[in-house]
């Protein structure tokens, strides 16, 4: 029975959160015609995961890349900007709490926490201790 993934695609997947960052780079300079967005190695790690699956498999269909450039299109869709003090896209915070550690992935429009969206690090910061904090105090990014 045929599970639909290509062996080698996978094998290429696992291996890249071990591989080092000038090898991620010279992948990416394989994968990509324009330079990363980030020097994040977490980051890199996931888009070139997504791009290898996609030379593989093939990207989205026609139609969804259609509905997505409508939606942008749309007025009711405002993207927020993204604060200058905020690290960079796929930067992964972390913070000791009650003897708990807390990872925190900053993407492009919010942030990521235990499997969950968030749009503010301050709702993050008020999950884990259960009153109101400044986000980026609480994550370091502010004194």
């Amino acid at each position: 029975m045929s599970t639909g993934v290509n062996q080698n695609v996978l094998k290429q997947v696992t291996m890249l959160p071990g591989m080092e960052y000038s090898d991620l780079k010279k992948l990416w300079d394989d994968c990509f015609n324009e330079p990363p967005q980030s020097k994040n190695k977490a980051f890199m790690v996931r888009k070139l995961a997504w791009r290898i699956q996609e030379i593989a498999y093939g990207g989205l269909p026609d139609e969804t890349r259609q509905q997505i450039k409508s939606l942008q299109k749309k007025e009711k869709i405002k993207l927020r900007t993204r604060a200058a003090s905020l690290p960079p896209i796929g930067t992964q915070l972390i913070r000791e709490y009650e003897s708990e550690e807390h990872r925190v992935m900053v993407l492009a429009d919010g942030f990521e926490y235990r499997n969950c969206k968030y749009g503010s690090l301050s709702e993050i910061a008020r999950k884990i201790t259960g009153t109101r904090w400044s986000g980026p105090r609480f994550f370091g990014l502010k004194s």
